[in-house]
C-alpha cells in the first residue's frame, strides 16, 4: 500500500467518527406527588439508577418529589405540553390516564391482597391498552393500598356515618358514592384536611394507614373502622412522546426497570400499611369491628352507585374483566 492510499483510508476512518458520533444522552423528567424519601420515591430513585447503569448513561431519568411541579393536575398539563415526560401518579392523574383502572378502585370490589394481585395481573396488557389510547405508556404499576375511614367519632354502619361531618374529594366516583348513600360531605384539598380535623370542620377522613399516619390525621381521629373500604392503585406512565424518546434499543430495558421496582414496592407498601396500623393503636386510637351488617350496609349501597357509574367512569369490559377474575378466584 503506497503512502497516498494509507493516507486516503485515514482520512475516511476519521471522517467516518465524526459523521457517526456516540449516541446522545437522554434525560426523562417525571415528577410525583410522593414525597423525598418515602418508599415510593426509593423505588423510583433505584430504577433511576439501574436505568442509567444498564443503558451506559444514554438514558437519564429525574424525578421531581413531594409536589415541586405542582398538583396532578399540574403534572398533567406540564407532561401534555412537554415540560415533563411524565410522572409517578397515586390519584386524580390515574383517572386521566387509564380510566379503567378505577373498576380495580371501587368501593369494596376487591377484599385481599391474594385478589388485587389476581386482579392487576389479570387485567395488565388491557390496561395497557386502553391507557396506549390515551397517550401514555404504563411503566409499571404501583399500590397504594386500602383504604379505611379514619374519625373523631366511632361508627360501624352509615347511619352513624351520616352524623359525623364527612370528607369529600372531587371524585366522580366518591360523589355518586355519597350521594346513594344520602351522606353530606364536605369538600377539601388534601393540604387542609389537617387544619379541618384541628378546628373539627371535618370529622371523618379516608385513606390508606401510611398515609394517614405521613400527613399526620393520626393526630386528630380516635376511631378507624377495620371494613377496607377501597383499593387505591398508583403507576409509573411516560407520555407517548417522552416514551418515543427513549432509543429503542432500551425501550424494553427501561420498562423492565420501572416495572421491576414497582413489584418490589408492592410488599413494602403492605408491610408499611400493617405497621402504620399498629403506630395508631398504640397511640390509643380504637379499631371499630367490621361487622356482616355493617359491610351489607355499605355493599347495597355500592350497587346502587355502580349502576350509575359503570360505562362512563369506566367501562363495561374493564368491570366484567375484573369480575371474571374474581369469581374464577372465588369459586363462585
Amino acid at each position: 500500500m503506497t503512502i497516498r492510499h494509507f493516507s486516503l483510508l485515514f482520512a475516511l476512518a476519521i471522517a467516518g467518527l465524526i459523521a457517526s458520533p456516540a449516541s446522545a444522552q437522554v434525560r426523562l423528567n417525571l415528577a410525583t406527588m410522593a414525597p423525598d424519601g418515602s418508599i415510593w420515591m426509593q423505588a423510583l430513585n433505584d430504577a433511576k439508577d439501574e436505568i442509567a447503569a444498564a443503558t451506559g448513561g444514554e438514558v437519564k431519568v429525574r424525578i421531581y418529589p413531594g409536589g415541586i411541579m405542582g398538583s396532578e393536575q399540574d403534572v398533567l398539563f406540564k407532561i401534555r405540553s412537554g415540560q415533563l415526560h411524565g410522572g409517578g401518579f397515586m390519584g386524580y392523574a390515574i383517572s386521566k390516564i387509564c380510566p379503567d383502572a378505577s373498576a380495580l378502585m371501587f368501593p369494596l370490589t376487591l377484599r385481599n391482597h391474594d385478589e388485587v394481585d389476581a386482579a392487576l395481573d389479570a387485567m395488565r396488557e388491557f390496561l395497557a391498552a386502553t391507557t396506549r389510547e390515551n397517550g401514555f405508556e404504563v411503566m409499571g404499576w404501583t399500590e397504594v393500598g386500602f383504604s379505611y375511614a379514619y374519625s373523631m367519632k366511632p361508627f360501624s354502619n352509615l347511619n352513624e356515618l351520616r352524623a359525623t361531618k364527612v370528607w369529600g374529594l372531587d371524585s366522580p366516583m366518591l360523589i355518586e358514592l355519597f350521594s346513594a348513600a344520602n351522606i353530606p360531605f364536605i369538600p377539601a384539598n388534601v393540604t387542609d384536611v389537617l387544619p379541618s380535623l384541628q378546628t373539627g370542620a371535618l370529622e371523618t377522613v379516608f385513606g390508606p394507614p401510611t398515609a394517614a399516619v405521613a400527613v399526620q390525621w393520626h393526630t386528630r381521629v380516635r376511631y378507624y373502622y377495620e371494613l377496607a373500604l377501597t383499593y387505591s392503585i398508583g403507576g409509573v406512565f411516560l407520555s407517548s412522546a417522552g416514551w418515543q424518546r427513549v432509543p429503542a434499543q432500551h425501550q424494553e430495558a427501561v420498562k423492565a426497570i420501572f416495572d421491576k421496582h414497582c413489584r418490589l414496592l408492592t410488599p413494602k407498601v403492605r408491610k408499611s400499611d400493617a405497621d402504620a396500623l399498629d403506630f395508631m393503636r398504640q397511640q390509643g386510637i380504637e379499631a371499630i369491628p367490621e361487622t356482616a351488617e355493617g359491610r351489607a350496609d355499605f355493599e347495597r349501597v355500592a350497587a346502587l352507585t355502580l349502576e350509575k357509574i359503570k360505562g362512563t367512569v369506566f367501562s363495561a369490559d374493564a368491570w366484567d374483566l375484573l369480575q371474571t377474575t374474581l369469581k374464577a378466584l372465588r369459586g363462585s
